[in-house]
């Protein structure tokens, strides 16, 4: 039993990557009942952009008068960010008393982190009595934790080629993957365009006996840093967000109008202009953002979101050793003015003289030192801090600190 919240998310924290397949979780919640089966949920995956998604979704039924639970991974800034409720953090109080009531099971279930997570954010909903819970897949689909649910649809965004070494090196072996969410007769909408994926996700729903739903990412036209399109006839606008997040904004709202086919248009309209995710193309000071982008289809998006900013564009980079680092360095330097490749203190970061190496960039270490560099040449340019979530979340908080300055 824990008495500090600091204390017990380290004990938490120590479980991490640990895994012995989703058979053991199901066994565990069918011993308490399948408390899951009560709540009703939406499950949203794919390669990129299902954080985005989920929130936009949250944010429209939220608009519509819904309490709306969310479980999205990784955190940004403090782990309770995982699991809310119409957007604000699980409280410090209210997740210690139920990772001291799950935590007996802990080792008797072999249960990893994200599993802890998953079972407290089912008893958190069920007994906070939420309208609606929508579940980010965690990794892939069909071995994630959050598969354990049974959505009233699901959802997958797209699928490109990442976690290579977990999913598999092939754009089908990794649509297979995340097809794995597809349950029984269920709905499955998605904004995939690559036809080897798409034609998985066909023939699963087809075993499934569900139904398909394909979405072709609306037409957008820009004036300014604004974005405007139409999507199943309502007219909307994003305001400082990415181009990418055109679809992610219309895949949520063909979930929410699946669930609640008689929504108002402008009950829409309100949740996609209103909602706001942290790090993803998110500008913390003037024209410097943060943004998530991961792997080389997040780093295509965001060089085609970066179109709204003032030139010279100058990015600050940081990853994992374990991504295809090369690629997005080299797709960077392409189409960016300077490139500062960085690196920040975390086992599996790469390095900076990896990032570099055969690359058009400058090295600057550590991070801090590379974005104050960045910042105090600025000058009417814009400025981008890119790369790993985990990266992501330790230089927005740096960035932060000066926005209080």
């Amino acid at each position: 039993m824990y008495n500090d919240i600091h204390i017990a998310l380290d004990a938490l924290m120590q479980r991490k990557n640990q895994t012995y397949g989703i058979d053991h979780f199901r066994k565990l919640l069918k011993s308490m009942g399948n408390p899951q089966d009560q709540l009703q949920t939406i499950h949203i995956g794919g390669t990129n952009g299902k954080g985005s998604t989920t929130n936009y979704t949250r944010s429209i039924l939220q608009e519509a008068g819904f309490r709306v639970g969310t479980f999205t991974s990784p955190h940004l800034i403090v782990h309770n960010d995982r699991i809310r409720i119409n957007n604000v953090p699980i409280a410090d109080d209210i997740f210690l008393n139920y990772i001291n009531q799950t935590y007996p099971l802990w080792d008797e279930h072999h249960l990893s982190m994200f599993e802890i997570d998953m079972l407290i954010s089912i008893l958190y909903f069920l007994d906070a009595g939420v309208d609606y819970v929508i579940y980010e897949v965690g990794l892939g689909g069909r071995l994630d934790a959050t598969n354990v649910i049974n959505p009233e649809i699901c959802a997958i965004t797209n699928i490109g080629l990442d976690h290579q070494g977990i999913l598999g090196d092939t754009i089908a072996a990794i649509a297979h993957e995340k097809a794995g969410i597809i349950k029984e007769g269920v709905q499955l909408v998605t904004t995939i365009q690559d036809r080897e994926a798409l034609d998985v996700m066909i023939n699963t729903v087809h075993d499934h006996h569900g139904k398909l739903k394909q979405l072709c990412i609306p037409r957008y036209k820009r004036v300014d840093k604004s974005y405007y399109f139409e999507h199943e006839n309502v007219a909307y606008t994003l305001t400082n967000q990415g181009s990418y997040q055109v679809g992610n904004a219309a895949l949520a709202a063909s979930i929410v109008r699946f669930i609640i086919p008689e929504l108002a248009a402008d009950v829409f309209q309100r949740g996609v202009r209103l909602a706001s995710w942290a790090g993803r193309f998110e500008e913390v000071l003037p024209n410097v953002y943060v943004d998530g982008a991961h792997n080389e289809m997040g780093i295509d998006r965001l060089v085609q979101s970066a179109e709204i900013l003032p030139r010279p564009h100058v990015a600050v980079f940081a990853a994992l050793k374990d991504k295809e680092y090369g690629n997005m360095v080299h797709q960077l330097t392409e189409a960016f003015d300077t490139v500062i490749v960085t690196e920040f203190d975390f086992f599996r970061a790469a390095r900076a003289k990896e990032l570099a190496e055969n690359q058009n960039v400058q090295t600057m270490t550590p991070y801090t030192q590379a974005i104050d560099t960045a910042l105090e040449n600025q000058g009417t340019g814009s400025i981008i801090v890119t790369g790993s979530l985990y990266f992501i979340s330790e230089a927005r908080e740096y960035l932060m600190k000066k926005v209080k300055e």
